[in-house]
């Protein structure tokens, strides 16, 4: 916490307050088990933020589209035409 929390924490208890709490044992490294959860978290994450950016994508494309609409232009979206089929 820092050397103002320990100072807080001994002038409680020197007045009465809280008894001084049990020395813990440090935390045991991640398990197997935990590293797993953390992966598969994490590629939730990266997928859904491959999903964002797909949609956002998309709906900057529909919005450009829609602005050249808006402005009565008649040519806006491109016609794909097979140049083998002529």
């Amino acid at each position: 916490m820092g050397r103002y929390g320990d100072e807080l924490r001994r002038i409680t208890r020197a007045q009465g307050g809280a008894p001084a709490p049990e020395p813990t044992e440090p935390d045991p490294p991640a398990s197997g088990h935990r590293r797993h959860v953390l992966l598969v978290a994490a590629a939730i994450v990266v997928v859904l933020a491959g999903v964002g950016w797909v949609i956002v994508r998309q709906l900057m494309a529909d919005s450009k589209l829609q602005d050249c609409v808006m402005s009565g232009r008649k040519n806006c979206a491109p016609v794909e035409i097979d140049s083998a089929g002529r």
